[in-house]
């Protein structure tokens, strides 16, 4: 499994995405808010996942503003969990609920934290859940593979354009 995680890190990395291991749930939470302070963030977005009620428990108590809706366009940062991670790709796995897939395009800063058994080895593994998740109920997906990004006419790449600008992803 250490493999499968150091992969999946350094192929985040690879994609311009900034990976961290946590130890623990509340390793987790600390590393969450050292970025949201080095980021000066003000204002949160939230998606629903497991860790969310501890999350925004934490937020609350530092006085960070939480928001849904149409308001998450103006969110500093947003946080979610995903549904798997892919080591081959460094590419996050987020099925659409109307929300997670918002909190992770819109704000300029996306940090989704995952446990380690998330990850999967390759691309046909996260297709074999979509498929199997298919047959439960019908739902789509999106694939996160690092910040946005966009070339112009010349071809340079600029960061940010069409979603975030960074990505953080936890592991735990």
């Amino acid at each position: 499994m250490s493999d499968r995680i150091e992969r999946f890190m350094d192929e985040l990395e690879r994609v311009a995405g900034k990976a961290q291991r946590a130890r623990s749930e509340e390793h987790a939470l600390e590393i969450l808010l050292e970025i949201l302070r080095s980021r000066q963030a003000r204002t949160l977005a939230l998606a629903p996942f497991a860790l969310a009620p501890h999350v925004e428990s934490l937020v609350r108590k530092g006085g960070y503003e939480l928001v849904s809706g149409r308001e998450i366009a103006r969110a500093d940062i947003g946080i979610s969990g995903a549904d798997l991670a892919i080591a081959e790709t460094g590419s996050l796995l987020i099925s659409h609920d109307g929300i997670s897939e918002l909190v992770a395009a819109l704000p300029p800063v996306h940090i989704a934290l995952i446990r380690a058994h998330q990850i999967v080895e390759t691309l046909d593994e996260a297709f074999a859940f979509c498929q199997r998740e298919l047959e439960r109920a019908p739902q789509d997906f999106v694939f996160v593979t690092g910040p946005s990004r966009t070339a112009d006419i010349e071809l340079t790449p600029v960061i940010g354009v069409h979603g975030p600008q960074e990505l953080f992803v936890i592991v735990i």
